[in-house]
């Protein structure tokens, strides 16, 4: 609060200089001859500047103070899970991900001679957001599953982390001075490591990003998106082998290619495939959280609810306001392979990242950039994904084969 009023202050103190200037010259009946006229532009961009500072701040501001009353309404603090062992989330879409540009585009701009510019050359290093509370439990549908994963970082490049690879439950009664039963729950060590996800923009016209609320939008829209969807598509089928040209690097190991995960076959239709995966779920005492699906299967899904068939499914099991399927929310992605969806307990896996969070580099040394004054953008992150219970994970056949 003292950083916006700060800058409310400056603000107002930089228009006010500027409207003494033309206040003095309209006085004297006169026009601002060339060194009022260098002054008086010079803090009305001051003043505007400012401006969209305190509009960014203000926006900021709001974020964190729904965090807080979110966190509260939960009885914990923002920051808190290092001590209480509570759980949160990556902020990588919605009001996160917008606060996320806004900080990305701040610290690549300058000021020369009064006017904002695009930084020839730098890097930002911005942190991912981490949510106190899951989407789950907010009154909106989930932009990516990503959201609702529980999320962790890690400082170190690689570690170790335990693996369910069994899980068989023996409770029973036992009889006075009989040998107790044994329930096998057995737990490997598995290896992990930060994997780089990057991208690069084309070669663009410096002038077209010198507008801070375009600069944002566009960080928010191309970079920051595309990065979230390559994090996606490495979660659900990153294949754990190693990248072209590399002895030592590998892509992530997703969830199609975790060995010990459950698998649900095309059954009758869409709705019952779905229904069958929840009972996998239930049956070995999990709780089914998100579907992850394809836009192409969830359109089929609401066709069918919309249909005289629905009358077969005691209403309509699909949720088109809440995105929900059998009451469970539906996360929709485009890196699913083809009649393939997915159904997840997000509290047998974790998403993780570094200290370092998203870095976005410009520059114009690359090929002919500087001579035709263009700028190029770098985005990446590290990411990784430890399943540490793989039963809680059911493959979905969408479609019959």
């Amino acid at each position: 609060m003292y950083r916006i009023k700060q800058l409310q202050d400056s603000a107002t103190s930089a228009i006010k200089r500027a409207r003494d200037i033309a206040e003095k010259a309209t006085a004297e009946d006169r026009d601002m001859d060339s060194d009022e006229r260098k002054q008086f532009d010079i803090e009305m961009a001051a003043g505007r500047e400012l401006l969209e500072k305190l509009k960014a701040a203000k926006a900021d501001q709001l974020v964190v103070d729904e965090a807080e009353s979110l966190a509260k309404a939960v009885g914990g603090a923002p920051g808190t899970d290092d001590h209480t062992g509570a759980s949160k989330f990556l902020g990588i879409a919605g009001t996160s991900v917008k606060s996320l540009a806004r900080s990305i585009a701040g610290t690549m701009l300058r000021e020369e001679n009064g006017r904002k510019a695009v930084a020839p050359a730098g890097t930002s290093l911005t942190a991912i957001p981490l949510l106190p509370q899951s989407p789950i439990e907010l009154p909106r549908a989930l932009q990516t599953f990503l959201e609702v994963i529980p999320s962790g970082v890690e400082s170190s490049p690689s570690w170790k982390y335990l693996k369910q690879t069994v899980r068989t439950n023996n409770a029973a009664p036992v009889a006075v001075g009989a040998t107790k039963p044994t329930s096998v729950y057995t737990w490997d060590s598995a290896n992990a490591a930060l994997h780089v996800i990057a991208h690069m923009s084309e070669p663009i016209d410096k002038y077209l990003l010198e507008d801070v609320n375009a600069l944002s939008a566009w960080i928010e829209n191309e970079l920051l998106f595309g990065l979230r969807i390559a994090v996606e598509n490495q979660v659900l089928n990153g294949d754990g082998q190693l990248l072209s040209g590399s002895t030592t690097d590998r892509a992530i190991l997703g969830l199609n290619s975790t060995s010990g995960v459950q698998s649900q076959a095309f059954a009758s239709n869409l709705l019952t495939t779905a229904r069958r995966a929840i009972t996998k779920l239930e049956v070995i005492g999990k709780s089914p959280s998100v579907f992850v699906l394809s836009p192409t299967d969830w359109e089929a899904l609401e066709l069918t609810a919309a249909t005289d068939d629905a009358v077969d499914y005691r209403g309509l099991p699909v949720d088109r306001a809440a995105q929900k399927l059998w009451g469970v929310p539906v996360s929709l992605s485009t890196a699913l392979a083809a009649k393939a969806g997915v159904l997840l307990d997000t509290s047998t896996l974790r998403v993780v990242t570094d200290t370092q969070g998203v870095e976005v580099k410009w520059s114009e040394n690359y090929a002919d950039d500087f001579a035709k004054n263009q700028l190029r953008a770098r985005c990446e992150g590290r990411f990784e994904l430890e399943v540490q219970q793989p039963l809680g994970t059911v493959k979905i056949a969408t479609q019959a084969p």
